[in-house]
């Protein structure tokens, strides 16, 4: 009886072990599903904070900043600035799309920026010059492209002589794609060594012209030109800047064929 009494308290022992590691294991996986609920609920709250700001940034770099004003001799609708040569002048009519944190614009810059200086210093051609911001979203602020077509608007606003030395200073000092861009303090720097006084700098941070570029002037832009930099001679695209001279040549030669249109026009 003593053996059978024994055998039989060893089996409870045995079963209630069993129970016990029954009882830790479903603790244990028990533990490890609040775990994970855990992680996916830390997971989606980063994932959706992340998704807020960037859409937040987005919405900023889109949004009407306010009732559009234009610089000084720019029509409500016009979508560019106007140097060199007065319309209907006859002078040949380069149409250039540039955006300053655009490094190919950067380029076009260092090879034919001095040659549009020129001719448009020596009004023998008309530049339309079109400040876009299609990079805005390439740059961590969201705004440096939106900020330096601005702050040209408001060079340009104040003194169009020195609207082109503000564009050459700017490419010069191009900040690369995915930086925060120049802060206002070096952007108003380059704005001040071309020429322009303290009144440019409240333009700047009121970001007086900021609509007009975003509102009229990119949409514009995307729907008659083809990202930047993108060039017009007389309404016709123009592509072979990135060799030295031949935007000067192409526009000396657009100059030629009008003069002689008009002087055969004259003859008849």
């Amino acid at each position: 009886m003593a053996t059978s009494g024994s055998s039989k308290s060893a089996q409870e022992r045995r079963e209630a072990q069993r129970e016990a590691l029954r009882k830790q294991r479903q603790a244990e996986l028990k533990r490890q599903r609040s775990l994970r609920t855990v992680i996916i609920a830390i997971v989606v709250v980063i994932a959706l904070v992340l998704a807020g700001g960037i859409g937040y940034l987005i919405w900023r770099s889109t949004r009407p900043a306010g009732p559009v004003t234009t610089p000084t001799g720019v029509a409500a609708e016009q979508p560019y600035l106007l140097l060199g040569a007065p319309e209907d002048s006859g002078a040949p009519v380069l149409e250039l799309h540039i955006d300053f944190m655009c490094p190919i614009c950067g380029n076009f810059e260092e090879i034919n920026g001095a040659d549009v200086a020129e001719m448009v210093a020596n009004d023998e051609i008309t530049l339309h010059l079109v400040p876009r911001r299609m990079l805005d979203s390439y740059s961590t602020t969201g705004d440096y492209s939106s900020r330096a077509a601005n702050a040209l608007a408001c060079v340009y606003e104040e003194n169009t002589d020195n609207a082109i030395p503000f564009m050459q200073l700017m490419f010069a000092n191009q900040p690369s794609e995915g930086s925060a861009g120049l802060d206002n303090d070096q952007i108003f720097a380059y704005a001040q060594e071309a020429g322009a006084s303290d009144a440019v700098r409240g333009c700047m941070d009121s970001r007086t012209y900021q609509p007009w570029v975003r509102q009229v002037v990119d949409p514009w832009a995307a729907e008659n030109g083809n990202g930047t930099p993108y060039l017009e001679i007389n309404g016709e695209q123009f592509t072979g800047w990135d060799t030295a001279g031949a935007l000067r040549e192409a526009l000396l030669a657009a100059s030629a064929s009008d003069a002689g249109g008009a002087s055969d026009a004259g003859q008849g």
